[in-house]
């Protein structure tokens, strides 16, 4: 029976996997298609790759400061941020293809080194986590993305195992915001979490893979199954 916590070999491994998915999405792209919007306000695909690449860039200076033993925040301000999204998404579409392929294979080599490392790590998005998770949050970053960027998809491929570490993982993050939606997630994996939130709860059923697009991006699937509480 799955549980909240992947193996750590599996959830770098997923990182590679679904790194490459994207990858072999976007090598298709025009520089029209890159100016495409996205569901994200105000964010071309251009812009979704520069944050990807931006983020890559971040984690590498994380996991380099853990090596060194110096400050490992990652959180930025919101404006130091978007500038650097800003400028990044200006490159060419060959340009963004190679920063995001050169980016994460730099990313991808330093993951390995980071297992059973509790050390605190401050994301870009103001959480605090274990450096062990560093690659569970760019795992959930680079499916959403991929998401963002095909515009189609309503389906993530994860093993049941990666697919409720990922979850579990977003779950925790959702129940910190503020005014959020009162929800109870039920996964078929045999995972169930229940957030409290400013009104009514909503209970959903179906997949963990398709209970983290819902949960991020409130994208619905055939296979999810909502009833109010």
């Amino acid at each position: 029976m799955p549980t909240s916590r992947a193996p750590f070999v599996d959830v770098v491994a997923a990182v590679r996997e679904h790194t490459s998915l994207l990858l072999g999405l976007t090598i298709g792209f025009t520089d029209d298609d890159w100016a495409e919007p996205t569901a994200l306000p105000g964010w071309t695909r251009s812009h979704v790759a520069a944050h990807l690449v931006d983020g890559a860039h971040r984690l590498i200076a994380v996991i380099e400061s853990l090596s060194a033993e110096r400050s490992t925040a990652l959180h930025v301000d919101d404006d130091e941020e978007r500038r650097s999204v800003e400028v990044l998404a200006l490159a060419s579409g060959l340009d963004l293809q190679i920063s995001l392929d050169t980016s994460a294979s730099e990313l991808q080599e330093m993951l390995p080194a980071l297992e059973g490392d509790t050390t605190p790590v401050v994301t870009r998005s103001g959480y605090t986590i274990p450096a062990w998770q560093i690659p569970l949050a760019r795992l959930g970053e680079v499916v959403l993305h991929h998401m963002d960027l095909d515009g189609r998809t309503t389906v993530v491929d994860l093993a049941p195992d990666t697919a409720v570490a990922v979850l579990a993982f977003q779950v925790e993050r959702y129940a910190e915001r503020p005014n959020r939606r009162s929800v109870r997630l039920v996964a078929d994996e045999g995972y169930t979490a229940d957030v409290d939130g400013v009104d009514d709860q909503v209970e959903v059923r179906g997949p963990a893979a398709d209970l983290i697009l819902w949960l991020a991006r409130g994208v619905s699937s055939p296979r999810l199954i909502r009833s109010w509480l």
